[in-house]
């Protein structure tokens, strides 16, 4: 039997009463489950358990047969007071669920990146301040787990950061992947950013898409499997309606 904090990132239904799950656990890493009787009237756990990004203590059984493991108990350590309600909060939770689900394949743990997202989904629900850049910091800050966190040298002189190299630049890059002006300015601001000083980040609406086309393009060349999130789509409509 093992045991490990556990973040739920997806859920299929696999019959009448089952359902296959995808979880990302602090001791092994990405997991996936089979849960029989969740939608039946006996069974031991309901779906609402594994509603994405809930954060949860598990106890599990390692597959002998197949790659399926089986729940022996579960408990949700942090349960939501504010990221289901908040329409802000749950269109960001949604787009944060795709990117991870993206970003993260093996099963290998890897402790700092679970603490990282652990830490992101409980500040959300928590947070008392304006989150409606938190999905741009996100973005940023998870490069630096994933391997191609922007090398500072030359931020401060240099007129262009080159998407592709992950480097600032003097010189106009020969490529189309490269940020400047207004859309560099708030990269910066990103780069240096922090949770505490997050509600400091102004940005017009019309930024902040440029600023989230600009980072999927630098997931996608540093990501070979990396394709486009459909979910911010939905951001964007949410922040419209503000």
């Amino acid at each position: 039997m093992h045991q490990s904090r556990a973040i739920v990132l997806h859920q299929i239904k696999y019959s009448e009463t089952s359902l296959i799950l995808k979880i990302y656990t602090e001791k092994e890493g990405l997991l996936s489950f089979l849960v029989k009787g969740v939608r039946g009237k006996k069974g031991k756990f309901r779906s609402a358990q594994f509603q994405a990004l809930n954060l949860l203590e598990l106890s599990y059984n390692e597959a002998r047969k197949s790659k399926l493991r089986h729940i022996i108990d579960l408990k949700i350590s942090e349960p939501f007071t504010d990221l289901l309600f908040n329409p802000v909060k749950r269109s960001i939770a949604t787009f944060m669920t795709e990117l991870i689900q993206q970003c993260i394949k093996e099963e290998e743990p890897n402790p700092e990146l679970f603490h990282f997202l652990h830490s992101s989904i409980h500040w959300l629900d928590l947070s008392q301040a304006n989150c409606s850049h938190f999905h741009l910091l996100f973005m940023m800050k998870l490069t630096k787990h994933l391997g191609f966190y922007p090398m500072l040298d030359g931020s401060d002189e240099n007129g262009y950061f080159d998407l592709q190299q992950g480097v600032f630049t003097t010189n106009k890059p020969l490529h189309a992947y490269f940020i400047d002006s207004e859309d560099l300015r708030a990269w910066k601001e990103l780069i240096n950013c922090k949770l505490e000083t997050l509600e400091g980040i102004l940005l017009s609406n019309e930024l902040k898409r440029s600023l989230v086309q600009a980072l999927m393009i630098y997931y996608k060349l540093h990501l070979i499997h990396f394709k486009e999130l459909n979910s911010h789509h939905i951001l964007q409509t949410v922040f419209n309606d503000e």
